[in-house]
């Protein structure tokens, strides 16, 4: 049972460190001001808002995969397929997981690794955002997503254990 941790606003967040603690800490990216916190609120909720009004039903889905829509929600109860919950409720299914094509080889494999509980806008970074870890051949210079990695026809065995890091 925890006991007697403060709870709400602390007025001074620096006030527990000491003054190379706190450099190494703003070194390392983190901001004691507020209003950053709110922004970085606000930058999420922007980019969730984007995701959802993007995101495919699960007709449309259906219709880019030529499969039926109870397959599309077979595919998201197993995993292979990744779906939020709309306004009322609906499945909504985001764009980054498909190509004009349709699906893109590699990504339900990928897609069944990842653990659950994953914010939306974190799993679409994820996908989206240039890997360390992921070159198209040695001499590239910078490193690509997971997805653009799928979409070159890289082996999902490279993605696969980058996204059960995810959380």
């Amino acid at each position: 049972l925890l006991v007697g941790l403060p709870v709400g606003r602390v007025e001074d967040p620096e006030g527990g460190f000491t003054s190379a603690e706190l450099s190494v800490l703003r070194e390392g990216g983190l901001s004691f001001d507020a209003s950053e916190y709110g922004n970085q609120v606000s930058r999420t909720a922007s980019k969730y808002a984007a995701i959802s009004a993007s995101a495919l039903t699960v007709r449309e889905a259906a219709v880019l995969l030529a499969v039926s829509e109870g397959r599309v929600r077979q595919k998201v109860s197993e995993g292979r397929l990744y779906a939020i919950r709309g306004r009322n409720g609906e499945r909504r299914l985001p764009r980054f997981q498909f190509s004009q094509g349709g699906t893109i080889e590699g990504m339900q494999e990928a897609m069944r690794e990842v653990p659950p509980g994953v914010h939306p806008v974190s799993l679409q970074n994820f996908f989206l955002s240039p890997n360390p870890d992921l070159y198209l051949d040695a001499k590239e210079e910078r490193p690509v997503s997971p997805r653009d990695w799928l979409l070159s026809g890289g082996d999902p065995r490279a993605v696969i254990p980058l996204a059960r890091e995810l959380l």
